[in-house]
């Protein structure tokens, strides 16, 4: 691997709820040290996460280490409410320059604001990083579309496209992660993002894949081959992937998540 290939997760933790019972599938308790071991394995240098809680970030911050640093860890609905969809980075390879999050609507810097029919609000949350490696500089943003609207899902993705062409003008590089509730290849948020928006889908890019085209929703159940992949990581033109991955890994024979993680190694222009 080159020196200066970056390692980039996306991974969907799914949130804690109290409805939940020891033995099933998704509770809280059963799942955190198979997460937690998750990232003990794979420590990427680049970590976009959604569904995240403030109570939550235990089993991330063991596994990854005291050489990490999250930004973007205000909920959706403002302060500790609502989801969280936090950037990690390594601070032994990155200097943080600037970070913000906005929200996916009409008036993005109103939190906690709506504006497309859906019912929660989402956000995105972006990092500014110099990579002590290479000295260049980049641009991580992580978000998660709406699950039930269309006009929610396409708006939310060109707010985010036209937020991209930003750091383009600024001559950043740019990778971007997310569970995007849309299927790659087949829905308008895709489109936009990637068909006309010119970004590089990791997966099509990659000069080799790591496991097979996996749906990244099992929801805990069979891990199959399919088309529906709807967690993804997204790269600016110049960008070189090495290799892509959706990773199975069931530390203990327990899935982290009803998501897969979907990784990447890049090497920035």
């Amino acid at each position: 691997m080159a020196d200066d290939a970056l390692h980039v997760m996306s991974f969907n933790a799914l949130f804690q709820t109290d409805s939940t019972s020891p033995g099933e599938p998704e509770h809280w308790a059963g799942r955190a040290p198979a997460i937690e071991a998750l990232m003990a394995s794979e420590r990427p240098h680049l970590l976009g996460l959604q569904e995240m809680q403030t109570h939550t970030f235990g089993p991330i911050e063991s596994g990854l280490g005291p050489s990490y640093r999250a930004v973007g860890t205000m909920g959706v609905k403002g302060g500790s409410q609502g989801l969280i969809n936090p950037i990690f980075f390594d601070a032994e390879r990155f200097d943080l320059i600037a970070w913000d999050q906005f929200w996916l609507s009409d008036t993005p810097r109103t939190i906690a604001s709506l504006s497309w029919g859906n019912n929660n609000p989402r956000g995105a949350t972006w990092v500014r990083l110099r990579d002590s490696v290479t000295g260049r500089q980049l641009v991580h943003l992580n978000t998660h579309l709406d699950h039930v609207i269309t006009q929610a899902q396409t708006k939310g993705a060109q707010l985010i496209a036209d937020r991209l062409r930003q750091f383009d003008l600024w001559g950043l590089p740019t990778i971007t992660t997310g569970d995007f509730n849309s299927v790659a290849g087949d829905s308008p948020a895709y489109e936009t993002l990637v068909e006309r928006g010119g970004l590089q889908d990791s997966w099509h890019a990659a000069e080799q894949r790591l496991s097979p085209h996996l749906s990244t929703f099992p929801c805990f159940g069979e891990v199959e081959e399919s088309d529906f992949r709807i967690d993804w990581i997204l790269l600016s033109q110049g960008v070189r992937v090495l290799d892509a991955r959706i990773c199975d890994l069931r530390p203990g024979g327990v899935f982290p998540s009803d998501h897969l993680p979907v990784q990447a190694h890049v090497v920035m222009p």
